[in-house]
């Protein structure tokens, strides 16, 4: 009897063999399981998740693989690109953190290519410029800029308004026909046997016929035949300036990269457009950054610099970083030299336009590509309390000078420039040059009429140069700020010793055939001068003696190691190098070989700073503060460069190197420098008599050679402390006269920088570092008062 046939599965191998068999023909074969899964619901619900997870597959790879072939894709399949995200610039800050330039967060207007045929998009064009207008938006225009539709007669009425109404050009023929022919995107011909019509490719004289061009041919704004006349000649002009936009960025319009139509947008406006996205096709609401300075950046306007438009050079070197053809980078000062730091990264996302293929168009999320990296915070080592005294004096200085009789100036003093260091660091604590500009008119001038006049004015004049930065961009001959020079190269060579220097001033001399005077005393002469009364009275004579003695080959190389003559090297762009006064520069400048010997008349005038002596203020400043510390700073204006996050990625520290000149020399020329201001007949005594500060200085009247017509340069350096110096100024008044002349400019910085004016009144608080008062010396000699070597 066979066995009961189990139910539990797990013992069909416990069935006999023809059990088996009947279960095996009970059981379907795969073919038939197959066919039974595929006439199943199961099967369409499986090919309908494996097409979706294909298609979403292709459509993110096409964007994160492969960004610039999903940026091709046809308006019927995609509406997804990708555009720049424009990074924010970093920072600049002053000395104590306070914000001298900026980024501004603001909402922007671009134009994007959304698949529009011609009659939607001036259709959609014309809605936008009645919106622009209602919101009295500044839009990016360049059509206006050589066609205009002015009224030709007022008061008509609004029947009569449509025929008034006239095209005109706004620049002169010779323009308008370069712009025709090549200036533009038109590339019409000037054949003078063809007549110009409004339909072919000649030159067109008249702004009418270049309208209906425009209107009819170009931008196809009224298709007659087809439509009739459909749009009034004043919006088919407001179409025509937003087609023409599009017309000269052609090129990047078509190809998915959107143009700038406006900045600074009401955020209403910007909302309205996002709402209404379906109406404004193609157009783009996005964040950017405008360049902002503060008032007090004007102060300092050299240093700082300002932004524009890359230029051809710039883009050229900066290509290959990433930088486009339209980028707003540094054009000067700490803009310029600190591009790379201000500038940030960057960043690719995906945008989504409301196209012709309307909600079938494929979307892409925007939170994804890069995002853009903000640029670093520039910390300067300008102080801006210094910077604004700085600043304040030397315009008022200059002003006092030219106005004042008594200043024995010709009523021309019109320009300087002042630095001041710290001596121990090459710190650039104010830098001040006037005549200067405004930053932010580079910003403004594209919806500031006036703002625009001012920067042709600041980059055309000629004769102010209001744009050179004087104090490291021009030099100027030293005059008497130049004998502390000499004096160290006839020491370091002993043509004199700290005890044996003594040199007679007889009033007047034969040198090297020449016939030298003492500007002072031409008749009786000083006497017997030391080194130290002799930089004190600043006497020629005697300075022409001791360079002649020293040899111009000793002062050429000593004036090297105190950094005359030679870039400083400091962290701003444009410096001038200058000249120093050798038998090399003297064959240099010259080109008639009788000209190219060197007399012992050459050395006498290099001696006192004239002749080829050439130096920038910074340079004298640099120099200053080697005598006073021995040693040579490489000045500098940046101090710390900060990321986003805090980091600080680079902090300047200073360059300091010995200059090489022995101590015992340095003593013997400050003691002279330090008698300038301290005793009776020194040059700057009058002005430091009285002064809590022990400063040691040097006074320079520098001629041009045009002093039959014009007043020579006033220039004077200094350091204070004298015993333990901290800063070193260096000053110049362009046909200031006399050095002694520009002296408060340099009393009022030490005056701020000590903080005496808030001591006024009351007794001296010394801070760390400082010395006492030093008593003047009163020997009896007559004052030099006035005489401004």
């Amino acid at each position: 009897m066979a066995r009961r046939v189990k139910l539990d599965p797990r013992f069909i191998f416990d069935r006999p063999d023809e059990d088996q068999a009947v279960v095996r023909e009970e059981r379907p074969g795969f073919i038939k399981r197959l066919r039974s899964f595929l006439q199943s619901r199961f099967a369409l619900l499986a090919v309908v998740f494996l097409l979706a997870g294909l298609l979403i597959l292709y459509q993110t790879a096409a964007l994160q693989l492969n960004q610039e072939a999903a940026a091709g894709v046809a308006e019927t399949v995609g509406v997804s690109r990708q555009m720049r995200i424009q990074a924010p610039r970093g920072d600049i800050l002053d000395a104590s953190g306070q914000a001298l330039a900026y980024s501004q967060p603001t909402f922007s207007l671009q134009l994007s290519y959304a698949g529009l045929d011609t009659r939607q998009l001036n259709e959609m064009l014309l809605d936008l410029s009645y919106l622009l207008e209602e919101y009295d938006v500044d839009w990016s225009n360049p059509l206006a800029e050589y066609l205009l539709l002015r009224e030709v007669s007022s008061g008509i009425t609004d029947e009569a308004q449509e025929t008034n109404l006239r095209a005109m050009f706004r620049l002169d023929w010779e323009k308008i026909l370069y712009w025709q022919i090549r200036g533009g995107p038109f590339s019409l011909k000037n054949d003078p046997d063809v007549a110009a019509t409004r339909d072919n490719d000649q030159v067109k004289r008249d702004p009418e016929l270049f309208f209906d061009y425009l209107r009819y041919k170009v931008f196809q704004i009224e298709l007659p035949e087809a439509d009739g006349q459909k749009y009034t000649r004043a919006d088919a002009y407001r179409i025509m300036c937003l087609r023409y936009l599009i017309y000269v960025n052609n090129w990047t319009f078509i190809n998915g990269q959107p143009i700038a139509l406006a900045t600074d947008v009401d955020p209403k406006l910007i909302q309205m457009i996002n709402e209404q996205n379906y109406r404004f096709q193609g157009v783009l609401t996005t964040l950017t950054y405008e360049r902002r300075y503060t008032e007090a950046a004007s102060k300092l306007s050299h240093v700082i610099g300002y932004v524009g438009q890359i230029n051809a050079d710039q883009y050229y070197q900066w290509q290959n970083q990433g930088y486009l053809p339209d980028a707003i980078v540094g054009q000067g000062g700490v803009e310029l030299t600190a591009e790379r730091y201000l500038a940030g990264l960057d960043g690719i996302k995906p945008y989504n336009v409301w196209s012709v293929a309307g909600v079938d168009g494929t979307f892409y999320p925007e939170d994804i590509g890069r995002d853009a990296v903000p640029g670093y915070d520039v910390r300067l080592t300008i102080d801006l309390e210094l910077q604004t005294v700085a600043e304040k004096s030397l315009f008022d200085v200059i002003n006092e000078i030219r106005n004042s009789p008594d200043n024995k100036n010709k009523g021309d003093a019109d320009a300087g420039s002042v630095v001041m260091l710290d001596v121990r660091t090459g710190a650039v604590l104010a830098m001040a040059s006037y005549p200067d500009y405004e930053p932010a008119d580079f910003i403004n001038q594209r919806t500031d009429a006036e703002a625009a006049k001012r920067v042709q004015t600041y980059l055309t004049d000629q004769v102010n140069k209001p744009m050179l930065n004087r104090a490291m961009m021009e030099i100027y001959a030293p005059g008497s700020t130049f004998k502390p020079v000499t004096a160290v190269a006839a020491l370091q060579t002993e043509t004199i010793t700290t005890s044996r220097n003594t040199i007679r001033c007889k009033g007047h001399e034969v040198i090297g055939d020449w016939l030298w005077y003492c500007l002072e005393r031409p008749s009786s002469g000083h006497g017997d001068l030391s080194l130290t009364r002799a930089t004190a009275t600043s006497c020629n004579l005697y300075f022409f003696n001791l360079g002649v003695r020293t040899g111009i080959d000793n002062i050429d190389y000593w004036g090297k190691q105190l950094g005359l003559g030679t870039i400083t090297g400091i962290d701003l762009p444009g410096e001038a190098q200058g000249y120093r006064a050798s038998r090399e520069t003297k064959k240099l400048l010259r080109s008639n070989p009788a000209d190219q010997i060197w007399f012992p008349a050459d050395t006498c005038q290099s001696s006192i700073g004239q002749f080829d002596n050439s130096f920038t203020i910074l340079q004298l400043a640099v120099y200053t503060a080697g005598l006073a510390t021995g040693n040579r700073v490489t000045p500098y204006v940046i101090d710390t460069v900060t990321r986003a996050d805090g980091v600080i990625i680079r902090e300047n520290e200073g360059q300091v190197v010995p200059n090489g000149i022995s101590e015992e020399t340095l003593e013997a020329v400050r003691t002279g420098m330090k008698a300038v201001a301290s005793t009776s007949d020194g040059t700057a005594w009058r002005y430091f008599r009285d002064f809590p500060i022990s400063v040691a200085a040097k006074t320079g009247t520098a001629e041009t050679g045009f002093e039959d017509r014009s007043s020579s340069n006033g220039l004077f350096i200094c350091y204070a402390p004298a015993d333990n110096p901290e800063v070193a100024i260096a000053q110049i008044v362009e046909k200031g006269a006399w050095g002694s002349n520009t002296i408060r400019i340099a009393k009022d910085l030490l005056t701020t920088y000590f903080h005496l004016d808030e001591q006024a009144g009351n007794q001296m608080d010394i801070r760390p570092g400082l010395v006492g008062i030093e008593p003047p010396e009163n020997n009896g000699e007559t004052t030099a008062e006035g005489t401004g070597n």
